[in-house]
C-alpha cells in the first residue's frame, strides 16, 4: 500500500512509501522495477518531495524526522532533519533547493538549511524573501 508518492521529472523516478517506512524508487515507465529501497525511516512517510533541481529527495516520516537523500549519489542519505516533536505532515522546498520548511502534528513550523545541513531557528525571518516551489504550508504569523 502506497502512503506517499513523489515524482522527479529530471530522471523520471517515482518514490513510493509503504506502511512500514520503506521508500522504493521506481522508473516511471516500468513501475515493477525497483531502482533502490530506502530503509532509514522507522515509520511510514506522510510526505515525499523531490527538490526542484532534482538532486534531492525529502521524505517526511511519522518518526518525527525528514530524511533527505542525494539522488545523484545513488540515493544515499544526505541529511536527517530531526528537530520535530511530532510526525511530519508537510514540507516545501525553496525554488533554489537550498531550504526545506516543514510542519508536524504538533503544528511546529521548522526550517532546515539543506545546503549547510543544519536546522535554522531563525528560518522564518531568514527565508522571508525566498520563493517556494510549493505552498503546502500555510503562511501564519507573517
Amino acid at each position: 500500500m502506497g502512503r506517499a508518492i513523489g515524482y522527479c521529472r529530471q530522471n523520471d523516478h517515482i518514490a513510493v512509501s509503504n506502511n512500514m517506512g520503506k521508500v522504493t524508487i521506481r522508473q516511471r515507465d516500468n513501475l515493477d522495477k525497483k531502482i533502490k529501497s530506502l530503509k532509514e525511516a522507522e515509520e511510514w512517510c506522510e510526505v515525499i518531495k523531490y527538490s526542484p533541481c532534482g538532486k534531492y529527495l525529502a521524505c517526511g516520516s511519522h518518526d518525527n524526522a525528514i530524511y533527505v537523500y542525494d539522488v545523484s549519489n545513488d540515493y544515499s542519505l544526505y541529511y536527517k532533519c530531526a528537530k520535530h516533536n511530532s510526525f511530519v505532515t508537510s514540507l516545501d522546498w525553496s525554488v533554489d533547493s537550498t531550504y526545506i520548511r516543514s510542519v508536524c502534528g504538533a503544528y511546529e513550523k521548522l526550517y532546515f538549511d539543506i545546503q549547510n545541513k543544519n536546522f535554522d531557528s531563525s528560518g522564518m525571518s531568514n527565508t522571508k524573501d525566498f520563493v517556494w516551489a510549493s505552498y503546502s504550508i500555510r503562511q501564519v504569523g507573517m
